[in-house]
């Protein structure tokens, strides 16, 4: 199978396809490929990802935030609005 490769901006159009109303703007998304939380390896001067592993790191930040509030629900801390 061959690898689903794309540049920063790609890959953040390809975020913007799956879920059109993201908050993740594409500032943010550069800040979080350059902290280094979703690898990347360069070809020249292009730096470029797979988008598996940005589906991976989408998948794993929504379960913690999904988990996060279960607990606090279970703890009977809840947002006041």
């Amino acid at each position: 199978m061959i690898a689903r490769v794309r540049n920063i901006k790609q890959a953040y159009e390809y975020i913007k396809e799956q879920d059109n109303e993201t908050a993740l703007t594409e500032s943010t998304f550069r800040s979080v490929v350059k902290s280094g939380l979703i690898p990347t390896f360069s070809i020249g001067s292009r730096i470029l990802l797979k988008l598996d592993d940005v589906d991976k790191f989408l998948q794993d930040v929504t379960g913690v935030a999904v988990e996060k509030k279960k607990k606090q629900e279970q703890e009977g801390i809840r947002k006041q609005v």
